[in-house]
Order: structure tokens, then sequence, then C-alpha cells
């Protein structure tokens, strides 16, 4: 797989999916402006490589609180795995352990926790939280996770209200009594953010006493994930927070925010050493990926790419995006003039 394969995989999953399954991986907020300058931010940033550097041996190997996988990529949460294939979230799953990715697990899956533990394979697992508001239900799925090896909760504070998607109000995905939430308090049937009747409605109202809480209930190092000022970050880390994950959800809830190559370095700025930073939101190539490194961020999360390559080939298809953007990291790495990631510094981008 190469650039222009990566496009192609694009439109092979549109051609694939069902409509209605096609427009809630594709859609954006609102007028869906930010979904699409998530892209062109990264696209925009200049690099400035460095010449006559021994390229020769590359290693991206990196460390994400503690564990070393085999390149700073991650499967981003992303929910309802099993409108692109029928095994869903365990055979995402299945396919970020072939390419020895870290992969973080959505609260919105429809695949419990514990069968998705079993294709973890040597690579590590996070799992994602929306808060809910008893908590006691919320410990008892936080245990569950660490009972089966997950070894990071990520916390979504970005979402307290779903946002708005007229695509999506056109070509919804309907609710199906098969299909639950299996991991939510009661297995409630499955319905997306866009569903009219969660239109205002305040699903998940998180609050800086709940993080408190959370940080000290979970046996897990929490993360959080929907950050986007550096005030909100140090402030996440005051808390006992031990990563930031830089996201505007995709630009799938709040439209006109600033980009996440916007931000990333003054998130990283704010937090130092005291937590590790994480950033998505429009990664489409190498280059992407080694400007957000560049920018301080320590991985990089990969949301609808991996959704394409499960819906045109399962397993396999998740395996290969995986892999063609850790080759192009290690092209583009290389035409950097750097050999490993401590050499992917903020001088190589412009204006940095």
């Amino acid at each position: 797989m190469d650039c222009v394969d990566l496009d192609a995989l694009e439109a092979e999953a549109r051609r694939v999916m069902s409509p209605p399954a096609w427009v809630f991986c594709d859609t954006g907020a609102d007028d869906e402006i930010i979904a699409k300058e998530n892209v062109t931010a990264w696209r925009k940033l200049r690099l400035r490589p460095r010449m006559l550097r021994d390229i020769v041996k590359i290693d991206t190997s990196v460390t994400l609180l503690g564990q070393r996988v085999a390149a700073p990529l991650m499967v981003a949460p992303t929910g309802r795995h099993h409108l692109f294939h029928p095994q869903g979230e365990r055979e995402t799953a299945r396919g970020a352990a072939a390419a020895g990715a870290l992969y973080v697990m959505s609260t919105s899956g429809a695949t419990l926790v514990e069968d998705v533990a079993k294709e973890r394979g040597s690579a590590p697992q996070w799992f994602q939280l929306y808060m809910q508001p008893d908590r006691e239900e919320t410990g008892k799925l936080l245990d569950r996770c660490a009972a089966v090896g997950f070894t990071a909760l990520v916390l979504t504070v970005d979402q307290p209200v779903p946002g708005w998607s007229p695509r999506a109000f056109r070509t919804p995905v309907i609710a199906n009594d098969k299909v639950r939430s299996v991991n939510m308090p009661g297995q409630p049937v499955a319905r997306t953010a866009y569903d009219p009747d969660r239109k205002g409605v305040v699903m998940f109202p998180t609050a800086w006493r709940d993080l408190e809480w959370l940080v000290k209930r979970c046996s897990m190092p929490v993360v959080v994930k929907g950050v986007l000022r550096g005030d909100d970050a140090a402030r996440c880390v005051d808390a006992g927070v031990k990563g930031i994950m830089v996201s505007n959800h995709g630009g799938r809830h709040l439209d006109t925010t600033v980009t996440t190559a916007d931000v990333i370095a003054e998130v990283v700025g704010a937090v130092g050493r005291n937590a590790e930073v994480y950033v998505d939101g429009g990664i489409r190539r190498g280059t992407d990926v080694l400007k957000a490194l560049a920018l301080g961020a320590r991985a990089v999360l990969l949301g609808r790419p991996p959704l394409w390559g499960l819906a045109v080939n399962g397993a396999a298809g998740v395996e290969a995006v995986m892999e063609h953007f850790r080759e192009e990291l290690i092209r583009a790495m290389q035409l950097c003039g750097a050999a490993n990631l401590a050499d992917v510094t903020p001088d190589l981008v412009a204006g940095a």
C-alpha cells in the first residue's frame, strides 16, 4: 500500500459500506468544516529536513505509559464497529495486534471487553470510557477492564452533549434491539450520538470532581481525551492524569474548533514532562505523523483509516493500514535525517 492506495482504500470502503455506515464513519458536525480542516492543517505545515545524517537504520519504537510498541501509532477509539465488519471490535483488535499497534477500545462498542482482550496478542490495549452517572457501575467496568489486561483508561471529555450532523440525520443508523452497547450499564440498545432522541441531551456530564474520583478509583493510569487548551491539560495533570490526547473528536461534535495541529505544541508546553501527550484528527500521511511527533506528541491516533481497512478486508485491512503508516513514517524520517524518535525535534517543522 502507498499513499495512492490509501486514497483508493477510502473509496473502496465507501463502496462496500452501507450508506448509513459510511455516513456514520465519514461525517462531521454541522457544516463539517473542522472535519476537513483537521486534514489540511497537517498538510499546510512545512518540513525542514536535515542532510548528511546516518539514516541506514531507523528505529520507530516508543514506550507508551511504560509499554514498548513498534511505532508511535495507535488505533483510535471509535464506536459501532459492527457497522463495518460482522466481528466488530474483535476483528479490529485482531488487526491491531497483528501490526503490533496499541488499540484503544471504545465504550460504545458492541463487543464485550473480555472478548476483545482475547485478540490482544502481544500488543497493548487501552479502554476508552464515557463517564456514566452511576459511579458504582463505572467502577465495576474499570475492574473488568483491569482484570482482562487493559493497561490504561482513556476518559473522553469533549462530548457531554452530542453534536449534530445534518448528513447523518438524512441517512441515519437505525437502532437494532439485537445490537447493544454491551459494556454500558444495562446493555442499552446501541445508538449513535446523532440519534434524534439524543439531540440536546446531556449524556456524559463529566466534571473535574469526576475526573479526580476516577483517578483515585482506577487501578490503571488515566488519560484524558478531547483537550484543546494548555490550561485544561495542566489541570488534568494536577488531578493525576498520566496522558493527554489532543483531540476535537474528528470534528464530529463541535464544528469550527481549532485543529489539533494548531494546538498540539501549546498542550505539550503546558504539561512539560509531567504527562505524555498524544494527538489525533486528520492524520493521513507519514509526514503528518512526523510533524505531530516533531511538535511534541509521543504518538498519534488513527481513527477513520483503520475503519476503511476493517470494512474492506477485516483484520488484515486494519493491519495493512497500520503498517502503511509505519512505512511512510520510516521514509519521512530517513528523508528528514532522523534515525530515531529522539531525533524528531521541533526544528524539523518550519515556524515551530
